[in-house]
């Protein structure tokens, strides 16, 4: 990033030499003294204002700067939050549907395919709460990093549906019906991956911008 008092600095160095120039211009023409006096008051008086002008301007462009840096570094963190909330979601969904959360003596909801109080459900909802935030910050009337969340929360959703299918179909022994709903439930997990993998590289591609 530029310095903003370099515009300062090469203006004091222009009114050194201006007001050297003007010295020896008087000096020469001590014959009409007066008017160079006056010559050089008028220089002064601009190289005055000049620097005034300048000193002003840096400070304003340094206060800019200042709050510019600031805001980056809090959209940065809510970007590095926002990647904690989804590398947990991502976390939780594996121990959820591959993993030992998927187990017996497990909740009337879960067993009805609803991720209602599972640890599943609060990751997702905390990856909300993170988007919402890091969409105030840079989006504001675009909800986009929200629905991506609810994106994802659409998908696991309609998973825990069809592995709720899954069971009942293993328990009517239906192979037909089960050949069927593991190609949806394989859609699903090809959905789940590609849009996990996309709200990924979006994270990384805004952390780069703002960096």
């Amino acid at each position: 990033m530029k310095n903003p008092y370099a515009p300062g600095f090469w203006c004091a160095i222009a009114a050194l030499v201006l007001l050297s120039a003007t010295y020896f211009y008087g000096v020469m023409l001590t014959h009409q003294i007066d008017k160079a006096l006056i010559f050089l008051d008028s220089a002064s008086a601009l190289i005055g204002v000049i620097s005034i002008g300048v000193v002003a301007w840096a400070s304003l462009q340094g206060q800019r700067i200042k709050k510019k840096q600031l805001e980056q570094g809090k959209t940065l963190v809510l970007i590095w939050d926002t990647k904690v909330a989804l590398r947990r979601v991502e976390t939780v969904f594996d121990r959820y549907f591959w993993g030992s959360y998927w187990q017996p003596g497990r909740t009337f909801q879960e067993v009805m395919g609803e991720l209602t109080g599972t640890p599943l459900e609060k990751s997702l909802e905390a990856l909300k709460v993170q988007c919402a935030a890091l969409d105030e910050q840079v989006a504001q009337d675009d909800w986009h990093w929200l629905n991506n969340a609810r994106e994802l929360c659409d998908v696991a959703n309609a998973m825990a549906r069809e592995r709720y299918q899954l069971d009942f179909c293993d328990g009517r022994a239906d192979s037909s019906s089960t050949a069927v709903i593991n190609r949806d439930f394989e859609v699903l997990v090809y959905t789940w991956t590609a849009r996990l993998k996309t709200f990924d590289h979006q994270l990384d591609e805004i952390e780069v911008q703002y960096s």
